[in-house]
């Protein structure tokens, strides 16, 4: 399952943590320095959100920032045209209206 969000396209992105050691100037030592970078992953805060459209559950997995646009997109689908549809076909629709 992949850790990109639905609706914004956030995905998993590199960042690094840096080592120091020493005294800061401030307090008095000779200032800090670099020793080393560690490389970690920061991913986004995905969710499953599930709404029923049209008589059929979807599912969609978006960050926890842009949950609420999965309410929104339901929303506006009230006048489109979904019976006879799949699940699958009316998550494509809802996601082309943004």
């Amino acid at each position: 399952m992949s850790k990109i969000c639905e609706i914004s396209g956030k995905r998993p992105k590199v960042a690094y943590s840096i080592i120091t050691r020493g005294k800061a100037k401030r307090e008095g030592g000779v200032g800090t320095k670099i020793t080393g970078y560690t490389k970690h992953w920061q991913e986004p805060n995905l969710r499953k959100v599930t709404v029923t459209v049209a008589g059929k559950s979807i599912t969609f997995r978006v960050a926890n920032s842009h949950a609420h646009k999965v309410y929104e997109l339901v929303e506006r689908s009230k006048g489109m045209k979904l019976d006879g549809l799949n699940a699958k076909q009316i998550k494509a629709r809802l996601l082309s209206l943004l």
